[in-house]
């Protein structure tokens, strides 16, 4: 359930972790299950932004938030990451 900490940026990870070859036989939480409603803060970003700021959240949610699945969005809308490949 740690994938959680990475709030609305999980999409973004799972989705690199599948593009670089990893599947559902390596990590069951690879599924096709998206939330393309967060689609747009990854709007502009390059590969590296958006791991930069998946890892700062990520960082930054485990340590203070203690793997709660609500996090916010950059522009502070409160986000519910919820997996349905990992739940």
């Amino acid at each position: 359930m740690f994938y959680r900490n990475f709030g609305p940026w999980w999409w973004h990870v799972k989705s690199e972790l599948k593009r670089n070859g990893f599947d559902k036989e390596q990590l069951s939480i690879l599924g096709d299950y998206t939330d393309e409603s967060v689609d747009y803060i990854y709007s502009g970003l390059s590969t590296k932004q958006k791991d930069d700021e998946a890892f700062e959240h990520q960082w930054n949610h485990t340590f203070h938030k203690y793997n709660n699945n609500t996090s916010f969005t950059p522009d502070g809308e409160v986000y519910q990451v919820l997996d349905q490949d990992a739940e």
